[in-house]
């Protein structure tokens, strides 16, 4: 297991913690978050807290949830816009940027989701977008991907990143509120 540092400045100087916990949160399961608990108040309630940068969404997922909560569950732009931005702020992520040295882990993310596809079939390939979000997990040296899709799911494990599935009621909660 790969021990990460995590550094904060304070106004009397630099701390370190040892083997800080980074969760990593794919678009799939923000869109759960953002459709079940609306605030991250009510995802708090739950059990998890926030401290700044415990939990990351990579870029891609922003345009991507905004996509999906217009076009799957019938939001204005400008209201998914919105809910997407009132979770990123408040559950005060931090927020994965694809970089020119994503290309290295981008390839490993895509050669290992094909050797996948070929043991487990079709069902577990997974896009572009998802490749770009896995490499740069990979990059940030996330522990934990909180994810829904299959493929993704099996892709990260095979990497050697913890998955926390998407918990069943809330899955069944979001199924229920699609357009």
């Amino acid at each position: 297991m790969v021990q990460t540092i995590k550094e904060a400045r304070t106004i009397k100087g630099n701390i370190k913690i040892k083997g800080a916990i980074k969760n990593g949160i794919d678009t799939s399961r923000l869109i759960n978050l953002i459709v079940c608990f609306d605030s991250p108040e009510n995802f708090k309630i739950k059990g998890f807290a926030f401290p700044p940068n415990l939990f990351y969404i990579h870029e891609v997922s922003f345009s991507e949830a905004v996509g999906i909560l217009i076009n799957n569950f019938k939001l204005e732009e400008k209201q998914a816009i919105s809910k997407v931005k009132k979770w990123r702020d408040e559950a005060g992520t931090g927020e994965i940027k694809r970089e020119k040295e994503d290309e290295s882990y981008e390839n490993l993310v895509k050669n290992t989701n094909d050797i996948i596809v070929k043991e487990r079939g079709e069902k577990y390939k997974i896009g572009n977008l998802d490749i770009i979000i896995i490499a740069g997990f990979l990059r940030e040296n996330i522990n934990i991907v909180h994810a829904r899709d299959k493929g993704f799911e099996e892709t990260c494990k095979r990497l050697n990143i913890n998955i926390i599935p998407t918990p069943k009621e809330e899955i069944k909660k979001e199924d229920s509120k699609r357009a």
